[in-house]
């Protein structure tokens, strides 16, 4: 990551306006800028769920909502049980064997964790880099319905509001998905934007700015 080249474009940065001050002008970081530099969607509805933990809600407390939809384990092996037959098993070891040997209801669970990874550490991350509130996790319930959530809007929106904390005296450092903020300038404004040594036989058409 180029520290200078964020930190300046944080103190370029106007939380009234939501844009970046420049001798050019005013510009700013767009939905489609997000759709084009990460492949994220853009459209749908916004990344707000219902609120299903409390007393005589879907889970009692955020504990059951863990153990069902991600279940704990603290072993390296571990060994899973068919929830329709007892009688079938797996043993499976994180990291090494096949997400294969998983029976489905296993294998999205595993899923759901992954997904939970990528937000905490890239594209919502706050200033731990390493954490992720859990009030995401109802929403990756059903995959299916997660997938026609507006990520790309929430990534945004998180960038934006981070950007304004950045401004403040008391801030030292900045959360969001940085990366993007990054690959923007370099794309918008072509500061300090590194040469690209791309291969010739590697084809990136339909393939999203970022991954290149």
């Amino acid at each position: 990551m180029d520290h200078n080249l964020l930190t300046t474009l944080v103190e370029r940065w106007s939380p009234q306006t939501n844009s970046f001050h420049l001798p050019v002008g005013e510009m700013t970081i767009t939905l489609q800028d997000v759709a084009l530099i990460l492949g994220l969607q853009i459209d749908g509805q916004a990344l707000v769920g219902n609120i299903v933990v409390g007393l005589g809600r879907r889970w009692a407390s955020w504990s059951d909502c863990c153990d069902d939809l991600l279940v704990q384990h603290h072993e390296r092996d571990v060994v899973y049980q068919d929830p329709f037959n007892p009688r079938v098993s797996s043993k499976f070891r994180m990291g090494q064997d096949s997400y294969l040997d998983l029976n489905e209801l296993d294998f999205w669970r595993h899923v759901r964790a992954y997904i939970l990874f990528l937000m905490g550490t890239y594209l919502l991350r706050d200033t731990s880099g390493c954490e992720i509130h859990l009030r995401f996790l109802p929403l990756l319930e059903d995959l299916g319905l997660f997938n026609t959530y507006s990520l790309g809007g929430a990534v945004l929106a998180h960038l934006y509001r981070e950007l304004t904390e950045a401004t403040k005296p008391k801030r030292a450092n900045i959360a969001s998905c940085i990366h993007l903020l990054q690959i923007w300038c370099w794309e918008r404004l072509h500061v300090r934007r590194p040469a690209l040594h791309v291969p010739h036989h590697v084809s990136l058409d339909g393939l999203f700015v970022g991954y290149r």
